[in-house]
C-alpha cells in the first residue's frame, strides 16, 4: 500500500459498519441491503483477483521452465552443430584417406601389370629366340645328314637326293619343327651328341 492511499477495506467491515442515527437520515434496512451487495461484490473481486494471482503465478512458472528449455534446446542444438561437424569432417577425412589407398594402390597394380607384361614380353622374346636357335640346329643337321648321304656310294637314288633343292629340304625341316608341339634345346643338344655315332655307322 502506497503511502496517502486510504486503507484496504474488507467485506466484513462494510457488512458490519454502524452509523449514528438522526432524525432525518437514511432508512437503516436501505444502507444494510446496499452495504451487503458492495461487500458481495467485494467478495467476488478478491476471489477474482486471487484467482489471477494463482494464474499469473502459474505462468510465472511456466515462462521460467520455457526458458530452461529454452536453454536446454539451445545447448542441445550447439552440440548437434558440433557433433554434425565432427561428422562431416571426419567424414571427409575417411573420404580422402580412401581415395588415397585406391590412388596407391590402383597405381601399385598399375606397376605390377606393367611388371608382368615385361616379363611375359621378354619370355616371348626368349621363347622365340629358343625356336629360331632349334630351328637353324634342325635346319644345320639335316644339311650335315644330307652332306655325309652324298659322300657316299650309290645309284640313281642317291644321284636324286643331292639334286634335291636346298629350299626343298628346308621345307621339309620346317613342317616336321611344326609337328612337334614343344621343341626345346636340348632336344636338338641331343641330336648334335647323336650325330657322330650314326656318321660312325654310315
Amino acid at each position: 500500500m502506497m503511502k496517502g492511499e486510504p486503507p484496504e477495506m474488507k467485506s466484513n467491515e462494510i457488512r458490519t459498519v454502524t452509523f449514528d442515527k438522526s432524525m432525518r437520515g437514511y432508512r437503516c434496512e436501505d444502507v444494510d441491503a446496499f452495504l451487503h451487495r458492495v461487500a458481495d461484490q467485494v467478495d467476488q473481486q478478491e476471489a477474482t483477483i486471487a484467482d489471477l494471482e494463482k494464474k499469473l503465478q502459474i505462468l510465472a512458472q511456466r515462462i521460467e521452465g520455457y526458458r530452461a528449455d529454452e536453454d536446454t534446446l539451445k545447448t542441445a542444438l550447439l552440440n548437434a552443430q558440433r557433433l554434425g561437424e565432427n561428422v562431416i569432417h571426419e567424414a571427409k577425412q575417411k573420404a580422402e584417406s580412401i581415395l588415397r589407398e585406391a590412388s596407391l594402390k590402383a597405381e601399385s597394380l598399375n606397376e605390377q601389370a606393367k611388371g608382368q607384361v615385361l616379363e611375359q614380353r621378354m619370355e616371348l622374346e626368349r621363347v622365340q629366340s629358343e625356336v629360331a636357335h632349334f630351328k637353324a640346329s634342325v635346319l644345320s643337321l639335316y644339311k650335315s645328314h644330307i652332306e655325309s648321304l652324298s659322300t657316299l656310294p650309290g645309284g640313281e637314288a642317291e644321284q636324286q637326293e643331292e639334286e634335291q633343292p636346298e629350299t626343298e629340304v628346308q621345307e621339309v625341316a620346317e613342317a616336321e619343327l611344326t609337328e612337334q608341339a614343344e621343341p626345346t634345346v636340348e632336344f636338338a643338344v641331343e641330336d648334335e651328341q647323336e650325330q657322330p655315332e650314326e656318321d660312325e655307322e654310315l
